[in-house]
């Protein structure tokens, strides 16, 4: 306590100086908290759906179409359904129709834009790995031929829906029987619905689709965008994927280690620009300290020869030095990391009015905030500090 008393006395010596570089390290730890925030949310974005696509295998058609202002992979149809029930070690193979909601896209970056998720929501319980849907409100489960639907926390807060409402989509109106709770990834965005309602739904919206199921003898229902194939007990998922891509050449066919390598590629690159950038900042500001104690340790050479004089050790000398520089950091940290916050919580006032929150302050990310500036301030006061102790007493005296 006394070395940190100290610390402050001569920074309070130097208010200016102690200022400029107090808010030198600010700036870079508020920009570490709001791309931090931003990473976290999309880390979190992003965990969902692996969680999802690794408790299954996703089986949809090869290849990409696009059908009015929809781009994807090629539907799946009837036909090559069956055809992977038939597969050895499927247990279940649930068809799912995804697709937006409206024309609109997302108002916002690293969000969804409302997505009609048509599937029978029993069997996605079956999924290994995404944890269990909760309702905040309503029941979780739309019956079976009807128009009802359980939608996501995003989607009611951008509706103002609530069970008991109404929701139009694509034209049509459905009743909102549940409300998921938050969980911050993709079903706050989705509108879940009984499959064939979802199949009707698309169906009747796109017209080329309209025009194939009207041609006599079509065989082209149920058809989906992708189905979610579960694997039977003591079964491997590897090993019936395979089975699935050697029996069914016409499908693509996603494992669930596939899934994890995707997802964790693209997040790691993402994370590591967004990352990088906040880091970029803060090392700069940890280089504003090191400037600092220079000049400190010069305009001070006569005052340490003394103490040095007096039996103060290198040792000593160093230690109120680092702690000094460390004592800057973390002043710089606190007010950077209120700031950070303080932006967050207005920029997720601000985005949830258009949709979702884009930010996500964790407490991992404060923690790192909070402490990785005061280190690398420590850090940067290590060079100025030894060269403090390093010099002769008599020499340093001679300094007026």
């Amino acid at each position: 306590m006394l070395a940190v008393s100290q610390a402050l006395r001569e920074l309070r010596r130097r208010r200016v100086r102690t200022a400029l570089t107090s808010g030198g390290i600010a700036i870079g730890v508020a920009a570490l908290v709001l791309l931090g925030a931003l990473s976290e949310k999309m880390t979190r974005l992003v965990s969902g759906g692996r969680d999802f696509a690794s408790g299954q295998i996703t089986v949809s058609g090869a290849g990409a179409g696009t059908l009015t202002g929809m781009t994807r992979g090629g539907l799946v149809t009837a036909d090559q359904l069956h055809d992977v029930e038939k597969v050895d070690g499927v247990s279940v193979v649930a068809p799912i129709v995804v697709f937006p909601a409206g024309d609109t896209p997302a108002s916002l970056p690293f969000t969804l834009a409302p997505l009609v998720f048509g599937v029978d929501v029993q069997a996605l319980l079956l999924n290994r790995r995404a944890p269990q849907p909760h309702v905040e409100a309503g029941r979780l489960v739309p019956s079976p031929g009807t128009n009802e639907v359980v939608i996501g926390s995003q989607v009611a807060r951008a509706y103002a829906a609530r069970p008991g409402s109404t929701l139009t989509v694509r034209g049509q109106q459905f009743d909102v029987v549940g409300v998921l709770e938050p969980t911050l990834t993709g079903p706050d965005s989705f509108i879940f619905m009984p499959f064939a309602t979802a199949e009707r739904l698309l169906v009747d919206s796109e017209p080329l689709l309209r025009r194939l199921a009207l041609v006599p003898g079509s065989k082209i229902l149920p058809i989906a965008t992708a189905a979610a194939v579960f694997w039977a007990p003591d079964t491997d998922a590897e090993v019936v994927a395979q089975r699935i891509r050697t029996q069914l050449p016409n499908v693509s066919v996603v494992s669930p280690a596939d899934a994890v390598r995707q997802l964790d590629r693209a997040l790691t690159f993402l994370n590591a620009v967004i990352v990088g950038s906040a880091l970029v900042a803060l090392v700069v500001a940890s280089l504003a300290v090191a400037n600092t104690m220079f000049v400190a340790v010069v305009e001070r050479r006569r005052e340490i020869g003394l103490r040095r004089v007096v039996g103060a050790t290198r040792r000593q000398v160093v230690g109120q030095l680092v702690v000094e520089a460390t004592v800057l950091g973390a002043v710089g940290s606190l007010l950077g990391l209120g700031a950070g916050a303080i932006g967050v919580a207005a920029l997720n006032a601000f985005t949830e009015r258009l949709g979702a929150p884009v930010f996500l302050l964790t407490p991992r990310l404060t923690l790192a905030a909070g402490l990785l500036p005061a280190v690398l301030a420590a850090v940067a006061g290590l060079g100025p500090a030894w060269r403090a102790a390093r010099l002769q007493p008599t020499e340093a005296i001679r300094w007026a």
